[in-house]
């Protein structure tokens, strides 16, 4: 089910992502309106026999909550309290390519993002289940 497939992604994410890049350093927060957003138009897109079971997972994101935190010289932070209420916190680093912010988790994994305007958009290997973090 694709949805799951979302929630495994965003999971996944979660697990190695980190944002920032210069003049961005600060405190971002997940933003959960854009997330069930993105989740709903995935919903749209399946089959009316899928799309019940997938909509009970959009309280998923009132659920959880996601602090990401750029600090300057390139460290970054992310800490998740998840839909069982269970705090999990990652660290990497973060560096500008060009327009975009690469994170990188203390794994080696990566997640590239976007920025316009004080909100970050960041995706794994260029799939539609994206992030978004607005800046605190």
């Amino acid at each position: 089910m694709k949805m799951n497939k979302l929630v495994v992604g965003v999971v996944g994410i979660v697990a190695f992502g980190l944002v920032g890049c210069g003049g961005v350093e600060g405190t971002y927060k997940l933003d959960k309106d854009a997330m069930k957003k993105n989740a709903e138009a995935e919903i749209a897109k399946k089959p009316a026999a899928d799309q019940e079971a997938a909509k009970a997972l959009l309280g998923m994101f009132d659920k959880m909550d996601m602090t990401l935190e750029l600090k300057s010289g390139g460290a970054a932070s992310m800490k998740t309290t998840g839909p069982t209420g269970k705090d999990d916190e990652k660290t990497g680093t973060w560096k500008k390519d060009g327009d975009s912010v690469v994170l990188t988790s203390d794994n080696g994994k990566e997640l590239k993002c976007q920025k316009s305007g004080n909100k970050l958009t960041c995706t794994k290997d260029g799939k539609d289940d994206s992030l978004v973090f607005v800046k605190s």
